[in-house]
């Protein structure tokens, strides 16, 4: 029974939630710490479309259909535990004449929507644990 908490799609959802709210917040910081920095272009953090996309299970291209174990997967349907963030680097807009495209106000936006993330998904699995450690003890 553990080990099927641990490995249900709340559970994963919230440990990579947890994980891309720490990445976000280096690549935020990092963004930050360059806002001077000439031709400095800032970066994100994608996520939650292709976990969203994952759990729906349904594929966002075509996919191949398999008639033998060796053929190779065209376009599979994507697993939700295998879904990892990723960086992206914003190259297409320009705020500045140094090219540098940072705005500082919208990272410090960024920064408290990925704080206030981060604490809500703390707080669920709190709650969640707590209900789970009362269950173990046999307490309600």
């Amino acid at each position: 029974m553990l080990g099927a908490f641990f490995k249900s799609i709340p559970y994963v959802a919230a440990r990579k939630s947890l994980d891309t709210a720490a990445l976000r917040q280096k690549v935020i910081s990092h963004n930050l710490a360059n806002v001077d920095t000439p031709h400095y272009k800032r970066s994100e953090v994608n996520f939650e479309d292709a976990f969203k996309r994952a759990l729906e299970r349904k594929p966002h291209r075509l996919v191949g259909f398999k008639t033998d174990h060796q053929h190779i997967p065209i376009n599979p349907v994507p697993d939700p535990t295998k879904v990892e963030p990723s960086i992206w680097r914003q190259n297409d807009t320009f705020y500045r004449s140094d090219d540098n495209n940072v705005d500082i106000d919208v990272e410090m936006a960024d920064l408290a929507k990925n704080e206030l993330k981060f604490h809500s998904v703390v707080e669920t699995l709190n709650r969640k644990m707590r209900r789970l450690t009362l269950s173990i003890r046999g307490r309600s």
